[in-house]
């Protein structure tokens, strides 16, 4: 559990109800004193941790219950929905996420001995979150009140972090995805593809392709790291995407769905409602 003192600190300097990046570049907070709607978004590859309270995480069909005994891994670019039921001002809902840096990952699997088990065993998004993990995360957090050492010492800190993951039981799933040719680093590349190319039309035979697998086995592994198919996958990321224009009120309805891949406006409306509970129109300011 987070030391009293440690969330105190960061009640004292984050923002009620909405997500911001800290002096430490990468490293996000979320804090919430009120419960919340659900909130729809695509979580780029991350480990996250609720701090302080629950929140829901669903993934497709699926919801999982987040609390401070666990961590959320997302390899890769997932479309999940957030909703946090019970906060208030007396008791809020922090949350930490820091993106996965690759780079640094490679660097330090380059210097720890081989996994004794290789096999890319799926454990989905929920990981244990063990004390040593926790602590490191402590110790990153508290160096937002020491700003002359973040520049050094955040990255000894994020290299421990990395190093206590990719030791951890559930850590083979961290390395696959920086060794080139494994399942997970495959998917990895065509999520990337998917986002890159958010209007265009999928055939998943030419995807598979790309990555080098079968079409089954391409949509086995797929569904085991994001949850859901490769069509529902890109499904969810065209409203997610549509979602946020009509919320800045870039473009009409008709147009963000044509810029978002829909030939149907009809279509795209009931799909919109299907996934958010309200439809295109009430979204708009």
């Amino acid at each position: 559990m987070m030391q009293p003192t440690t969330i105190v600190q960061l009640l004292n300097i984050l923002p009620k109800n909405q997500t911001i990046e800290s002096a430490i570049p990468g490293l996000f907070f979320y804090c919430a004193d009120r419960p919340n709607r659900t909130v729809s978004y695509i979580q780029e590859p991350s480990i996250c941790i609720v701090l302080q309270g629950e929140r829901e995480i669903y993934l497709g069909n699926d919801c999982q219950n987040f609390d401070n005994s666990n961590l959320m891994f997302c390899p890769v670019n997932i479309p999940l929905s957030m909703h946090v039921k019970h906060a208030s001002v007396d008791s809020p809902v922090i949350v930490l996420s820091m993106k996965l840096d690759l780079a640094m990952i490679r660097e330090i699997l380059a210097q720890i001995p081989p996994a004794r088990n290789t096999e890319e065993k799926h454990l989905g998004i929920k990981w244990h979150l063990d004390n040593t993990i926790l602590a490191a995360f402590e110790r990153l957090i508290n160096l937002l009140d020491y700003p002359n050492d973040l520049q050094f010492l955040s990255k000894l800190i994020q290299q421990e972090i990395y190093y206590r993951l990719l030791s951890a039981q559930q850590g083979n799933k961290l390395r696959q995805l920086v060794v080139n040719g494994s399942h997970t680093h495959r998917i990895s590349q065509a999520t990337d593809w998917l986002k890159a190319h958010l209007s265009e039309p999928v055939i998943i035979e030419e995807l598979a392709s790309k990555c080098g697998m079968s079409v089954s086995g391409f949509h086995q592994h797929f569904k085991e790291i994001t949850q859901l198919s490769p069509l529902q996958y890109q499904k969810s990321l065209r409203l997610m995407a549509a979602r946020q224009l009509i919320q800045r009120g870039e473009s009409q309805i008709s147009q963000v769905a044509m810029q978002v891949g829909y030939e149907s406006p009809s279509q795209f409306s009931r799909e919109y409602k299907r996934l958010f509970g309200v439809s295109p129109s009430s979204e708009l300011n």
